[in-house]
């Protein structure tokens, strides 16, 4: 245990002032009664007023400075560097950037606990509390923090720390009662900015904001949001951030952007190459040092080898294709350097955003094909190689199938590289290939060396050796990983040759081969169904000139290139359906897929009459998360004999390990952040720690992408450390805040003519905002430009500029689920019931083009609608779509104004001019506008009286039953509670609340006979 004095956060003005008198004690001049004072202060007369103008003068009474007593905080850090930390981090408000895997849970945890522990003694029983919130922590991370919490309470024997979690369906006044009773309080940003901005939480109440994952707040986020309510109002709380991803700080002056989003001054760096880190990890000397790392080395199989030169050349082709066709748009990252990035397909996609309806349809089909190639990469690796073996040919049958209904031109384009053709014919030998007349159903090199290990591992711990008492674990990347290496442990036979041990997973490979035999029994079915469909509908007419795929000679088999020619794409067909099915070999494709039925027939018979063996120790011992057998038996299993197959998870931490106690421990993939964890574990363990097996396959993609990702963050790190380094010192007064730096007399008519109103530059406008629209930036921007945002439930409309002008706010998704649901043209019927101007604003995305071409698209997803039509010619449709139901909606409503904004930037510089000659709203007349005083909130009434919060998606559901319309909506709304009750209503109930028509109308859709 680790002790710590932590002194309260509410005295954190007085000890300002102090110290701020300590510093200047040299020039600050005190008054004192005592003639001998007064005789000095006579001396130094003349110097002190030359410092008067110069130098401000600060008075203080030491006596009147109060002295907060000090508390003992018991803290569960054992490492150096996680103690160095938790005292930086108290100190000063900070930005504190992580290392991948280096504990931040307990940091965190001891950390929310030391500033949330209360010092000041109120009453002989009641505490000041603290009020803390928590920002951005997911529902993972939340159990962890509080299990986190509860132990240090138990530790300091504090039984009245609190963790709350509060969400947006939880009321007002209850939220109010949990802000009051203090703590620490995980919430919604879009919550508490509401909250503040109503008025239920006052930020002078706030002890200070602890936000989480600091790498994804943006200017325009939520969390700025609050963070510059709090701050503006609140100079003493503190706010504190951490990061444990220094990979996603990047552009120009990441850092310093993202400190002035946060509003602290400070950052701290934690890298894994930091020296106490290092020597936190490094207790023992190299010579008696008990940690020890065993690598396992393992060499991929020539097929393997072979199969990842030619996905490798694959996705070199695509990328080149890729710069050729956007010359202009490339960058320095599409290169093969990057491949291995988990972002790479989605920074190149980011990057094409505001073009992408611009793009031609092959640059669109390669970015698709980088993913699948990508994809195939880690499958080759991680999968058996039946399994891999279909993955392939699914992506074949797939492009068969179009290029059979006629979209031959819209085929992948890797495809028709001769390098596809050695991943076909290579995963079909891998899987279904023979040698010396056996078939080889190749196994991964892994699978032998992990039961060689495991062999080992469990004569080791047979000799009763108490130092290596304790679990087997084995990590994995993924869940599927973890059920085959389950399968695989259980079936495994050991085969001796000579003085070697192999172990065998035929057995397995026997079982995923019958399953790929049901497989293709099944997709015959299918695919016998989706021609027949396919006849019935309407034949297609061939791919038009936009969807076919213009590439170079490089994507041509043997140097020539694909035809063009519409009277030619027959015989090209054929030629090219043979190929993709043999990998190369032509032939009959019936007839080959027969003899693959009859071989793999032929081979489950052979291994059928060899039986199933007894299951041998590592089977007995065998132990998982997943269980994929027909009958489960359920037998008691010493701890010590268990072997664990785990996944690899943000909540396993050192606790995790700490939990478990494993003796060995064997990373079966890479994986970065575990290493790390590792570390700590066995630092903790340094009497006894555990031996580690790292394994991966050398010269192949998975040790590149581990070095990759340690060479990116190292990377990363020594950028923001070269930053810091220059940082310069930022100051600020009131009169800095970025909401007085908006120039308003751009557009504030200050002229006093014609019974204008005179508004000068320094008075604050307002708005009424629906609290629904917080989800979005326009509120925090509004803010910004020194708009007042006033949020509201409020039924018509989404922002009340004025009295005459009401605003219904539209992103692009937003209107075509709007137009398709027909819920707009009630919108525009309110606001048009109700207000003189009313206006519907048509916002765009900042990331995005300015265009509707853009979204008119549907996904770039090859989809059963897609094999009958050419995509841009659904695409065109879309938008005239779009476009003409604008234009219907401009007919029923001849007066409604429509503002195109190109981003929530625009749309803020918008509002400035329109309300630079308009009165203020009134909040009151906004919210009884179109609110049905007969249906309150729960709590309401005499209390608030505020109109009830309807979820806009049933209301629409209800809105489309025979029957029900807007006169009577609001009875069904009062009556029942959820569509569930409504549909259990007799008939005699709905005539007694729709009337007798509207009633039989309604029941008889509820009841009709389907």
């Amino acid at each position: 245990m680790t002790s710590l004095f932590v002194q309260d956060e509410d005295g954190l003005e007085e000890q300002q002032s102090e110290l701020l008198h300590q510093q200047n004690q040299d020039f600050a001049i005190e008054s004192r009664s005592t003639s001998s004072q007064s005789q000095s202060q006579s001396q130094s007369h003349t110097p002190t007023q030359q410092l008067e103008s110069s130098i401000p003068v600060v008075f203080h009474d030491e006596g009147t400075i109060p002295i907060y007593p000090h508390r003992e905080v018991n803290c569960s850090l054992l490492l150096k560097y996680q103690q160095e930390i938790l005292e930086e981090m108290l100190v000063k408000d900070a930005l504190l950037v992580l290392g991948r895997g280096l504990g931040w849970e307990s940091i965190t945890g001891n950390l929310l606990y030391s500033l949330s522990s209360p010092f000041i003694q109120l009453s002989k029983t009641q505490k000041k509390k603290s009020l803390i919130f928590l920002l951005n922590a997911k529902d993972s991370e939340i159990i962890r923090l509080s299990e986190e919490l509860d132990d240090l309470s138990w530790i300091n024997d504090d039984i009245g720390n609190r963790f709350v979690t509060v969400s947006g369906e939880s009321q007002s006044s209850k939220r109010k009662l949990i802000y009051s009773e203090g703590g620490i309080i995980s919430i919604t940003p879009r919550v508490l900015v509401v909250d503040i901005l109503s008025g239920i939480l006052d930020v002078n109440d706030i002890t200070g904001l602890f936000v989480l994952h600091a790498e994804r707040i943006k200017e325009t986020s939520n969390d700025a949001f609050i963070i510059s309510l709090f701050r503006d109002k609140n100079e003493w709380g503190f706010v504190k951030a951490f990061s444990d991803e220094p990979e996603s700080f990047t552009g120009f002056t990441p850092l310093a952007t993202k400190l002035k989003i946060l509003r602290v001054a400070n950052v701290s760096l934690w890298p894994r190459f930091h020296v106490t880190v290092t020597q936190s990890f490094q207790y023992y000397t190299k010579k008696n040092s008990k940690r020890f790392v065993t690598e396992i080395n393992t060499q991929m199989s020539y097929k393997m080898n072979k199969i990842q030169a030619a996905l490798l050349s694959c996705i070199q082709a695509c990328l080149g294709e890729l710069k050729r066709h956007n010359p202009t748009l490339a960058t320095e990252y599409w290169d093969m350097e990057n491949i291995h990035d988990p972002n790479f397909v989605r920074v190149i996609r980011v990057s094409l955003d505001p073009q992408w309806h611009r793009l031609t349809y092959t640059t669109k089909q390669l970015i698709n094909d980088l993913v699948i190639l990508l994809e195939l990469l880690e499958s080759l690796v991680a999968l058996d190689s039946v399994s891999f073996y279909q993955v392939v040919k699914n992506i074949v049958d797939v492009n068969l199938k179009q290029t059979v209904v006629g979209m031959n031109r819209s085929m992948s384009p890797w495809l028709n590289l001769d390098e596809s053709q050695t991943v076909i014919q290579y995963a079909k030998e891998r899987a279904l290939g023979k040698y010396n007349g056996e078939y080889i159903l190749e196994e991964l090199p892994k699978w032998n060396q992990l039961g060689i290990l495991i062999d080992d591992i469990l004569n080791e711990k047979s000799q009763n050796n108490s130092e290596n008492s304790g679990r087997v674990l084995i990590m994995c990347s993924s869940r599927k990983v973890a059920a085959q290496l389950n399968q695989v442990l259980t079936t495994m036979k050991e085969k001796k040759s000579g003085a070697n041990k192999h172990f065998s997973s035929r057995s397995f490979m026997t079982n995923r081969l019958r399953d790929y035999l049901q497989y293709k029994e099944i997709s015959a079915l299918v695919k016998k169904i989706s021609h027949e469909l396919e006849h019935a509908g309407e034949e297609n007419d061939g791919a038009s000139e936009d969807t076919e795929i213009a590439v170079s000679k490089t994507f041509s088999r043997n140097g020539q290139p694909v035809s063009k020619r519409r009277r030619t794409r027959g015989a090209s067909v054929v030629a090219r359906v043979h190929q993709l099915h043999t990998g190369g070999n032509f032939g009959d494709n019936e007839n080959d897929d027969e003899k693959e039925n009859e071989n793999i027939m032929d081979l489950l018979a052979e291994d059928k009459d060899e039986g199933v063996e007894e299951k041998d120790g590592i089977e007995e011992s065998l132990s998982g998360d997943i269980v994929a057998s027909e009958e489960l038996n359920f037998d008691w299993i010493k701890s010590n004999d268990q072997i664990l197959v785990q996944v690899y998870n943000d909540k396993h931490d050192a606790s995790f390990l700490e939990e478990l106690s494993p003796s060995h421990i064997i990373m079966y993939e890479p994986d970065l952040s575990f290493i790390r964890r590792i570390e700590i574990y066995q630092a903790m363990k340094a009497d006894n720690p555990a031996k580690v097996y790292f394994m991966y396959y050398g010269n192949s993609v998975e040790e590149q992408k581990h070095l990759l990702r340690i060479k990116k963050e190292k990377d990363a790190f020594t950028r923001l450390i070269r930053e810091k380094a220059n940082l310069s010192k930022h100051f600020e007064t009131a009169d800095d805040n970025v909401k007085f730096q908006t120039h308003k007399s751009q557009v504030v008519n200050t002229r006093i003519a014609g019974g204008a109103k005179f508004r000068t530059e320094q008075d604050e406008m307002r708005v009424v905002v629906d609290v629904r629209e917080f989800g979005s930036s326009l509120p925090n921007l509004l803010y910004k430009i020194g708009i007042q945002v006033v949020p509201c439930m409020i039924t018509v409309g989404d922002y009340i500029v004025s009295p005459q002008i009401c605003i219904e706010r539209k992103s692009i998704p937003d209107l075509i689920g709007s137009f398709k649901s027909g819920r707009l043209y009630n919108q525009c019927e309110q606001m048009f019931k109700y207000y003189d101007l009313p206006v519907l604003l048509i916002e765009f995305d900042e990331n995005k083009s300015f265009s509707l071409e853009s979204f008119s698209e549907s996904k770039f997803i090859k989809t059963k609608a897609n094999l009958s039509k050419s995509t841009a010619s659904l695409d065109n449709k879309l938008r005239q779509n779009l476009q003409s139901q604008i234009f219907s909606l401009l007919y029923s409503f001849p007066k409604l104004k429509i503002i195109w904004s190109s981003s929530p930037y625009e749309t803020a510089q918008i509002f400035l001019e329109l309300k630079a000659n308009q009165d203020e709203p009134d909040v009151g007349m906004a919210l009884d506008k179109g609110a049905n005083r007969n249906l309150l909130t729960q709590g309401g009434g005499a209390n608030d009286g505020g109109p009830a919060i309807l979820n806009d998606d049933p209301i629409d559901f209800i809105r489309s039953v025979p029957g029900i319309n807007n006169s009577n909506i609001y009875k069904i709304v009062k009556r029942v509670e959820n569509i569930t009750e409504l549909v259990k209503l007799s008939q005699d109930e709905l005539i007694d609340i729709l009337g007798v028509e509207n009633g039989r109308k309604a029941y008889n859709f509820f009841n009709r006979t389907v």
